[in-house]
């Protein structure tokens, strides 16, 4: 409650600082206290190796410390340097039998932070390994580069020492050379350990141990075989066959590191170093004789660490290629398309489920079957193998186990080494695309019906008036052949001329009325060769009469010697009529004084026959124009805005283009394409 009242009373100012740096002040003391668990790691480590040391200082056979320092900053970063530097003097300061001045110490502790800090940098930045050791590239970069590091350590330190007088020139190349092998088998032997094990742990590989007896005892065995090897090493053999016999150790490190790859390896090499300290410290063996020793311990490690790490990585790899197969089984059990691979021969190879529904087969009958036996036979084998690398695709029947057919796609692909090629088959179902399709074209259809019903009933007036004129004639020219008649003396002439031009009349008023209802009949597409005048002025036919009834004058232009089109003719004379009809009401609704409509059909510089419709109204805005093409888009305050989109999709299915053109000035222009007869290869 206290707590509660004093944040209250604090200025929200105040507020938000603690809160930003209470994140800060974590960090720091975390920072902190992964120092001084490093620095009291890194002193007990350093005590419990020091060891046969040389002129009573830190120059030792075996010296792990090093390792432990590769492990922080390789994990945490160069910001721990300091820390590492601060461990050494502490060391430099604690453990050596000698006087070491404190500046000698300081001196001393910066070249081994700074030595180690540098190795790190070069495997963090530079060669960029994986910590985890996950490849046998990373282990190898790692041992180079900390043996190199660990050298450049050794002179530096031996120099400092060498100058401060604590220990002579002339020892110093053997100080030298003993600090370099301990720091090199130290840090190898340890480093990969650790970072192994920080990996397991972070990957809580250890919660999935289970215990059984065969592990167990294999466990056992290992560890036995490890010290019997020291013992006939050290013990049984006198002190002239220990270097023969050394290579006994190689033994069980092997096994261990076939057995258990990297993490095993690791351990293994651990104790046969502790073994081997151990035995020679109890032996009383002299300085020379260790560092042989030590030399050997370090091919040892490297024989183990190396092939540990190849075998973790084979058991990888070998991991992710079943898990990788795993997802693809489970992927296509689950794929509702069929996946088929053939060989080379066309032989089946593999299905999958949606394979065995799809030909209502089993999947051991399919297997093995020829591919020929399965696609129809335009499919040959020599069509589905020349992809070249890129996956084909066809539609195409195949014929079920019960003999019916069943539409699908095909798609072809290609995998597998150049002349050792194998193929992969797709197959979708796409019965539900055709009915989808067959339902959208019968769809459109209905509303290309409606829409020229529409056209029909608002032309109903025009037409009445316009078949008024050759009825009135018709009758007119009948009276006057039965006056001519009732003479007494007919004229055969004037009786011929006025039968003939009542004939002339009747015609033209069946003309009109045929033409009509061929528009609004919905019979089935039928595409021909027609003439492009003809098309347009059939469609101009049926606008000039309500055109002259509001005083619009229609134009037509056309282009001589216009290839014919491939064309249903009626849909055509819909799309041109649709045209047609737009440009009238906008000049009607505009008001305008020169009321023109003009149609021109020209060739395109691409070959294809472009009709053009163009209006005199006010024209169309940049708004509207964005959308002019989809439904229900309209200006007209009765319209339902489906001409242009039945009109866009007639022409797409004639293979041509309809569009709007922007032109300086007033009035609109909309204009579409139709490839000419000799540019389309099958249009019947």
């Amino acid at each position: 409650m206290f707590a509660t009242s004093v944040e209250q009373l604090l200025t929200p100012v105040l507020r938000d600082r603690l809160a930003r740096s209470h994140p800060r002040a974590r960090r720091l003391l975390s920072a902190l206290a992964l120092s001084g668990g490093y620095v009291v790691l890194y002193l007990v480590l350093d005590r419990i190796s020091f060891l046969r040391a040389l002129h009573g200082i830190d120059v030792t056979p075996w010296n792990p410390p090093p390792g432990l320092t590769l492990l922080l900053l390789l994990v945490k970063g160069l910001s721990y340097t300091p820390a590492t530097v601060l461990a050494a003097l502490l060391s430099s300061q604690i453990l050596p039998l000698v006087n070491v001045p404190p500046l000698t110490g300081l001196a001393a502790a910066l070249v081994i932070g700074l030595g180690y800090a540098a190795a790190a940098g070069v495997l963090r930045s530079v060669l960029r390994i994986d910590i985890r050791l996950r490849r046998a590239r990373d282990l190898v970069l790692l041992m180079v580069v900390v043996t190199a590091a660990a050298g450049f350590v050794s002179v530096g330190f031996v120099a400092i020492y060498a100058l401060s007088g604590i220990i002579g020139w002339s020892d110093a190349p053997e100080a030298g050379f003993q600090l370099w092998i301990g720091d090199a088998v130290g840090a190898v032997v340890l480093a990969p350990l650790l970072l192994v094990a920080r990996d397991h742990l972070q990957s809580r590989r250890l919660t999935a141990w289970r215990w059984s007896w065969r592990g167990t005892l294999e466990t056992a065995a290992q560890l036995a075989s490890i010290g019997a090897s020291l013992v006939i090493v050290f013990g049984i053999a006198q002190d002239r066959y220990s270097f023969q016999l050394f290579y006994l150790l190689f033994l069980p490190v092997v096994w261990i590191a076939a057995r258990r790859g990297l993490g095993g390896a690791s351990w293994a090499v651990l104790a046969v170093q502790i073994g081997l300290i151990a035995a020679l410290d109890f032996q009383d063996k002299s300085a020379d004789t260790i560092r042989s020793f030590q030399l050997l311990m370090f091919a040892v490690a490297a024989t183990g660490l190396l092939l540990g790490a190849a075998v973790s990585e084979r058991h990888r790899v070998a991991r992710a290629l079943l898990e990788s197969q795993g997802r693809l089984a489970a992927i296509l059990d689950t794929a509702r398309d069929g996946v088929l691979t053939i060989d080379q021969r066309g032989r089946v190879e593999s299905v999958n489920p949606a394979v065995e529904a799809l030909f209502a087969l089993p999947a051991d009958v399919l297997t093995g079957c020829h591919v020929g036996d399965l696609l129809p036979g335009a499919y040959a084998l020599e069509r589905l193998t020349s992809t070249s690398g890129v996956a084909s695709r066809h539609e195409l029947d195949i014929r079920r186990a019960d003999g019916t057919l069943l539409p699908v796609e095909l798609t072809v692909g290609t995998f597998g080494e150049p002349g050792g090629e194998h193929y992969t088959l797709v197959l979708r179902d796409i019965a539900l695309r055709r009915r989808a399709e067959a339902t959208a074209r019968a769809h459109q259809s209905e509303l290309a019906h409606v829409s020229r019903l529409s056209l029909a009933g608002e032309m109903a007036s025009a037409l009445a008036h316009e078949l008024n004129q050759p009825l009135t004639a018709i009758a007119a020219y009948g009276r006057g052949c039965l006056r001519l008649l009732r003479q007494p003396a007919p004229e055969p002439l004037l009786l011929r001329e006025g039968l003939e031009q009542l004939v002339g009349q009747a015609e033209r008023a069946g003309d009109i009325i045929s033409r009509l209802r061929e528009f609004v009949s919905s019979g089935t597409t039928q595409r021909r060769l027609v003439a492009v005048g003809t098309l347009i002025e059939s469609a101009v036919a049926l606008a000039r009469i309500e055109a002259a009834q509001n005083g619009i004058d229609v134009r037509v232009r056309i282009e001589p010697n216009l290839p014919p089109v491939p064309a249903d003719r009626i849909q055509i004379e819909q799309v041109l009529l649709n045209l047609l009809r737009n440009g009238m009401e906008a000049i009607l609704g505009a008001d305008v004084a020169d009321r023109v409509l003009t149609v021109e059909a020209a060739r395109t510089s691409g070959g294809a026959v472009e009709i053009a419709v163009a209006d005199s109204g006010p024209g169309v805005g940049a708004e509207l124009a964005a959308q002019l093409f989809e439904p229900f888009v309209t200006t007209k305050p009765l319209g339902m805005g489906l001409g242009l989109a039945i009109s866009r999709s007639i022409v797409e299915a004639h293979q041509g283009r309809l569009r709007f053109v922007r032109r300086d000035g007033t009035g609109a222009v909309f204009a579409f394409e139709l490839p000419a007869h000799e540019e389309v290869d099958d249009w019947a």
